[in-house]
């Protein structure tokens, strides 16, 4: 390991973060915005998960951070990219970009928000070392399920094969969210395996439970999964996957559909309304009444932004200007390489 100190931070970079002239075998995507508080602990973690996993590089995508994010993220060896604010902002672009330029043969995805566990890097690692899979994660927190899961997509930090990724065409960047649940359904599709382990792969930090829905909405997350369903139209076996885990959202929608409709007779909203108070208090008795209002808020928040997001198609993914993204500093990438791969 060798220390290195810059602006009065000294971290532990390990030795084989690779020189701008190496290829990587790893290469780490990390998504932020505004995450300035967040963003140190994030990039020391990864630089400890892939210590001594072969040659890596990292590569920030910052969403046109208004905060000391990219400040920061200067003060460590790695590849920082930024999308201007005219520009798509999304978990879905800032992954679309940060692929453009990786040359590692696997392509780890962490939100900026994340921290990494030391040891699931190397058992993920591993693990598509010994089986046919295209992608692989962890649990987020806590440990879910004792045992290795075959599962249709995958979330929260992602280990993928590069070349299976770039087969279906990558992440799309327009998407608002729902761009993870997206590309693993079209990699299972196209009959690529993704798995979960068992172990904890990353801490990640949870919102208030009342606040949290009405920040997904603000920033857009509920219309990703209209716009998911529209961007699959040509792509029956996704678009059929997209819908049935939509189900409940559609039953809430008719369900609201039939309140609407019931205000032409008094005894119909009577039995409406009597049948949600209903339907609520069974909720109730299950998650508490504060679990229950922040279940039938977010899940009513969620179902309003996803049919407007059907009303806001995503463009093809090759259309993302791509040139218009600002090179903030080329880290371990060789000189002019960033540039060059994003004109």
């Amino acid at each position: 390991m060798t220390p290195q100190t810059t602006n009065s931070v000294s971290t532990a970079i390990p030795d084989d973060l690779v020189s701008p002239g190496e290829t990587p075998e790893l290469s780490v995507v990390v998504i932020a915005k505004n995450e300035a508080d967040r963003i140190r602990p994030c990039l020391e973690s990864v630089f400890r998960a892939a210590d001594g996993l072969g040659p890596f590089e990292v590569v920030l995508v910052d969403s046109a951070s208004t905060d000391r994010t990219v400040d920061i993220a200067r003060e460590y060896p790695v590849t920082i990219l930024r999308i201007p604010e005219e520009h798509t902002v999304s978990c879905g672009a800032g992954r679309y970009v940060g692929d453009a330029v990786v040359r590692g043969d696997r392509v780890l995805h962490v939100d900026g928000d994340m921290e990494l566990t030391e040891d699931w890097l190397g058992a993920a690692t591993e693990y598509l070392d010994t089986h046919a899979v295209a992608g692989v994660e962890g649990c987020l927190n806590e440990t879910r399920h004792p045992e290795v899961r075959e599962v249709d997509k995958i979330g929260g930090v992602m280990l993928f094969e590069r070349d299976a990724l770039e087969a279906v065409g990558g992440f799309a960047p327009y998407l608002r969210s729902y761009e993870d649940v997206d590309v693993g359904y079209r990699l299972t599709a196209a009959g690529y395996r993704l798995v979960r382990l068992p172990d904890v792969s990353a801490v990640h930090p949870l919102g208030d439970p009342l606040e949290e829905p009405f920040r997904r909405w603000r920033a857009g997350y509920y219309h990703g999964v209209g716009q998911a369903i529209r961007y699959a139209a040509r792509k029956p076996r996704v678009l059929a996957k997209l819908v049935a885990r939509q189900r409940f959202k559609f039953a809430l929608l008719a369900w609201l559909t039939v309140g609407v409709l019931s205000i032409l007779s008094t005894v119909a909203v009577v039995g409406w309304v009597a049948a949600s108070a209903f339907a609520f208090a069974i909720v109730a008795k299950k998650l508490g009444v504060r679990g229950a209002v922040q279940f039938v808020l977010t899940k009513s928040l969620a179902t309003v932004g996803a049919t407007r997001g059907l009303f806001d198609p995503a463009p093809p993914a090759e259309t993302y200007p791509l040139s218009a993204i600002e090179v903030v500093d080329e880290g371990r990438l060789p000189a002019g390489y960033a540039r060059s791969k994003l004109d």
